[in-house]
């Protein structure tokens, strides 16, 4: 078999890119809105605004690049099918971006009338993962997490729409749960594993950001009073990894490493989002963002409790810890994602590596 040619890998490269990228700008954006409810209507749709359309941007790159309907809309308007198959899904992403436009510019419509543009943007971007579910180029797992997607989004933002007895923040918050979970799987499509240890490093992955973001941050937000405090948390965000290092050997320390400073970022970055979406807080994250990520610079931010000793940490402190941590774990996850053999996953049908 020959290899594909260079153009050929370079262009899906960048259409998984484009999809990772604006996968997770949705999340992102989404979670802000699930963990501030406080915030006005107006906010609140502006915010879902742009989640969808970086789902939209991602539609139209993606189907743009893939098609290359520049050069081929001679030979496709020959065919109405072809046609069809081919524009259907930039159709799609233009009216998405007509939506998204209405929205932000047009300030002189009611909070219902924008939110229901929002949610009828959702609905055509759930239709077309729904349909891409029916073709057989993707694996098949893929294309149940497209249609599961598609279906779970559109009921929820069906159920928005049908019982208005929900509110409008209600509804906004259907909407961007709706567009959370868009980016989820555009994250995932993106990525797209081809090996099945890419596959069990991506359950691990998943694995460490909800052991980092719901059960770490529980401890933290509530337990702050076991001597050495700051020590412990540190250790536990390592304890699942050594299990992994007895399983597998202690060749996977980076690995382990990595997975650990992932559980940490989940900790010092999604604190008080989760507290806000889970646990009942109201911090102001807009503020509490700037402290962690360094912007505040000698202001104090947390003290690290050590036993005897506790360790002021000033703004910029936590934001460098963060950046670098960042790093490091983009660094180590990215070439294990590239070099899934080194993993030593126990698959049947898979060999072992030595």
């Amino acid at each position: 078999m020959t290899d594909p040619p260079a153009s050929s890998v370079r262009l899906d490269t960048a259409i998984r890119l484009t999809a990772v990228v604006s996968g997770l700008a949705s999340v992102v954006i989404s979670v802000i809105v699930l963990a501030n409810p406080l915030l006005s209507l107006r906010t609140l749709t502006l915010l879902l605004a742009a989640a969808l359309a970086f789902d939209v941007v991602r539609l139209l790159l993606s189907e743009g690049l893939r098609s290359a309907w520049w050069i081929r809309v001679q030979q496709d308007l020959r065919s109405t099918l072809h046609l069809l198959r081919r524009f259907g899904p930039i159709g799609v992403g233009l009216i998405g971006v007509g939506l998204v436009i209405a929205v932000l510019v047009s300030p002189e419509f009611g909070q219902t009338t924008l939110l229901y543009l929002l949610a009828f943007g959702v609905v055509i971007l759930s239709i077309d993962r729904m349909v891409r579910a029916v073709g057989r180029e993707a694996p098949v797992w893929l294309r149940s997490a497209s249609a599961g997607t598609g279906v779970l989004a559109l009921l929820l933002v069906s159920l928005a729409i049908v019982i208005p007895s929900v509110g409008l923040a209600t509804f906004a918050i259907l909407i961007a749960v709706s567009l959370l979970l868009g980016g989820i799987q555009s994250v995932v499509v993106g990525l797209r594993p081809t090996d099945p240890r890419q596959i069990v490093l991506l359950k691990l992955i998943l694995f460490s950001l909800f052991y980092g973001l719901v059960l770490i941050n529980w401890i933290d937000l509530f337990g702050k009073s076991v001597p050495a405090y700051g020590f412990w948390l540190v250790l536990t965000y390592f304890a699942p990894f050594w299990v992994l290092l007895v399983y597998e050997g202690y060749s996977e320390w980076p690995l382990a490493l990595s997975l650990g400073l992932l559980v940490s970022l989940a900790n010092d970055v999604g604190y008080y989002f989760v507290g806000n979406l889970l646990f009942g807080f109201h911090q102001n994250l807009v503020a509490w963002t700037v402290g962690q990520l360094g912007f505040n610079g000698g202001s104090l931010v947390t003290v690290f409790q050590a036993g005897p000793v506790s360790i002021p940490i000033d703004s910029w402190l936590m934001g460098l810890s963060i950046y670098v941590r960042a790093a490091v774990v983009t660094v180590g996850l990215y070439y294990w994602w590239r070099h899934p053999t080194r993993i030593v996953a126990r698959i049947q049908g898979l060999p072992q590596t030595e």
